[in-house]
This record gives structure tokens, sequence and C-alpha cells, in this order.
């Protein structure tokens, strides 16, 4: 039986573009002459707007340097790309057009994952970040992504070189320490009112964080945090952001989770009880610290706060596992990427929610679910196909 899946819909909603390329069928040379034949997206990542989770994709449409040349403009800044298979059509370049797929609860969302000849994925630059101000309404401003201009290929990371440099996000990071660095729409934003919070991870780790005006809550729900602190507020990034390494360096709390970590603290998580007294204990940890930033340094503006965040109804799923009296974890998966060799990697579940980039699903019995960890798919060429995902759910990982 097949399903409606969630990917094809990217393609109902594809602007007026030049056609979008497809896998030639079995003895077919070009993408035009393959009626019926799948067509192709980048999956780009599990965007959250509006307190709900969106699967962020880019169709692929034919064009671009000839299977088995290597890109120029990559070679030119030093970067190496694989041999790739002689077949245009399955290749093809970036759209350059984003659709956002509402999550819906108990849809279905199946894919395939290709390889090329040398057995290497199809990954593809995400682009890079700029800034966006207006000098009438300065509150407006914020940031947007902008396409790779050359449809790069890569072979890791999130970005080429040249979208590496062309990147104005970055800065931010260090802009409290040197802020020559930052250009004027990026400076625009670092004025935004900012916030400082702490997370708390399923595993009982903890990372301190900012979010923005404009990125509350939305950068907590990004985070797949298990529980989480609003602990001060300045009227700005950079005064923030001193906070922060403050708090790293007095309160020893980290800045950055990994991805992998984060998966494997969801599949494995702590009582419900462990994480509150974790939580509270970091939160105290690390307001002491930020008294101790007051005494030190008077003049960096910050007004204390005492907020939670608060998951949202499309979360209901995955946090309904770390919510019981005994840890009930969502069954760890397969990525879907497939093993070494040319072979297709393939997934398929329903989807029943969201924490940050995991989807929680199963594939036929609610109770048997299991946690997707999509960020494996970030940037990756896929193709819509009837899959379903192979997983071992097991009572009990305590």
């Amino acid at each position: 039986m097949d399903y409606p899946n969630l990917l094809e819909t990217a393609f109902d909603e594809m602007p007026a573009a030049p056609t979008v390329a497809t896998v030639p069928a079995a003895g077919n040379g070009a993408a035009g002459d393959s009626a019926g034949a799948p067509q192709l997206l980048i999956w780009r990542q599990i965007r959250w707007s509006n307190r709900r989770p969106l699967i962020e994709v880019e169709p692929v449409v034919p064009g671009g340097v000839p299977e088995g040349v290597h890109n120029r403009a990559s070679q030119a800044e030093g970067e190496s790309t694989p041999n790739q298979e002689r077949s245009p059509a399955q290749r093809g370049v970036p759209s350059g057009v984003r659709i956002q797929i509402s999550l819906t609860p108990g849809a279905y969302l199946g894919l395939r994952i290709p390889r090329d000849s040398e057995g290497e994925l199809y990954r593809y630059c995400a682009g890079y970040t700029t800034g966006t101000s207006n000098d009438a309404a300065p509150e407006s401003a914020g940031i947007r992504r902008v396409p790779c201009p050359e449809g790069t290929r890569i072979q890791r990371g999130q970005q080429c070189p040249r979208c590496t440099a062309r990147d104005e996000f970055t800065a931010l990071h260090r802009a409290h320490l040197y802020p020559g660095t930052l250009t004027e729409s990026m400076r625009a934003y670092a004025m935004l009112e900012h916030r400082l919070y702490i997370a708390t991870f399923p595993d009982g780790t903890h990372k301190v964080g900012t979010s923005s005006l404009h990125s509350t809550p939305r950068r907590l729900d990004e985070q797949a945090v298990a529980t989480a602190t609003y602990i001060a507020l300045a009227p700005d990034g950079l005064a923030i952001r001193r906070a922060e390494d403050a708090v790293t360096a007095l309160a020893k709390i980290p800045q950055v989770k990994q991805v992998a970590s984060k998966y494997r603290a969801w599949t494995n998580p702590l009582p419900g009880a462990q994480l509150r007294v974790a939580h509270q204990e970091a939160v105290a940890r690390a307001r002491e610290a930020l008294a101790e930033l007051a005494r030190t340094d008077p003049e960096v503006p910050l007004t204390a706060l005492d907020e939670p965040w608060i998951p949202s109804l499309a979360m209901n799923r995955p946090y309904a596992a770390l919510r019981a009296q005994s840890p009930e974890p969502l069954a760890p998966c397969e990525s879907g990427l497939g093993g070494s060799g040319t072979e297709s990697g393939a997934a398929g579940f329903f989807c029943t929610g969201a924490a940050g980039q995991f989807l929680s699903a199963h594939t036929g019995d609610a109770d048997a679910a299991f946690l997707v960890n999509t960020a494996a798919w970030r940037n990756v060429l896929v193709e819509p196909a009837q899959e379903f995902t192979r997983v071992r759910v097991q009572g009990s990982l305590v």
C-alpha cells in the first residue's frame, strides 16, 4: 500500500521554475525521458516557526557541471570533490527555493538517500547568512539566509569555503570581543534585546545560550532541551554574550552540545526528578556567576529573569517519554544514510511529534515508538520513496 508522502507536497508548492530534476528510469539517459521517475530534493532542516515544526527542503533542478567534472570554483578554494556518476539527472543543481512543509501528526514520510559511484552522499552547501536592517525601525533588524550562488557540492560540514567567507552571522559570536568585525546590518541585529538561558538535556547535561528578541522562544524550540530557564535580559547581544562567557568560565557550563550527544541523551534519559534537580543546580550556579560578573564588571547591563521555557503542543509525544515517572525512552534507529559503498540508504515512518531536529515516529504500531535524528540528513540529496525504517524497539534502556 502506498501512502501519501509529506515530501511529495514540496513539488506542489514549487513556484514556476525550471522542471524539477528526476532520477532516470532504467534504460533512460535524461530526466526528460523519465516519465514517473522520482523527483529530487535536498533535505535542509526542521525549522521551528510559531512553535510548530516545519520540514524545510529544496527541490533540485536540471543543470550544473556535468558529472565526472570537478567544480572549478571549489577547486580554486582548495576543496576536493569526489568523482561523480555521469548522470546529470541524478545530480542537478539546488534550485535556491526552500519550501517548508507542515509536519502533520500521523502523516507518512519516506525517502531514499542516493550515493554516487564513489559511495559519497550528494551533500550541498547551505548558503550563508546576512543581516537586514531598517533605520526607520531598528527593532525590525534581523537575519536572512542567502542560497549558495554556485550551488556547490560539499563533502562535509554545512558550507563551501566561499559561503563560509561570505557569512556575516559567524562574527556575532565573538563581536563582544571584536566589535569592529560586524557589518552595519549585523550590528543592528546585535543591538536588539537578548536573553540568556540555561538548558538541561535528558541526560542531565547543560548548556548556556542566548536568544534575540526575534528568536525567543524559537531558539530553545530548536535545541531539543529537556527543560530550560531564561535567567537574564540585556539590552543588546554584546552584553548578553559577555554574560554567557562569564557563566561558562565561572560556572563551568558549556555553550555547545553536539547533536549526536543530544540524540543519545533522548534515547537514554534520566528520571524526571533527577533532571529537575540537575537543572535547578545549574541555574543556581549560573546565577552565582552573574552575581560575580556584576561585582567585577558592573557596567554590563543585565536584568535578572526567572522564566521557564515550556514545550509546545507539537512536542507532546517526545516529551511524554520524559514526563513518565520511570523513563520511557523512544528507541534509537539507524540514520537511513546507508553503509559504505554505493548502495542507497532509506527511511520511512509515520510522524507523531518533534523535538529540535528529532522526530518521534512509528512504522504502524504507535506503542513501538522511536526517535529519528534528521540532522544526519541535513543538506543531503533525497528522493521521496515508499520505505520503512528498520528499528528494534527496546522496552527499557535502563
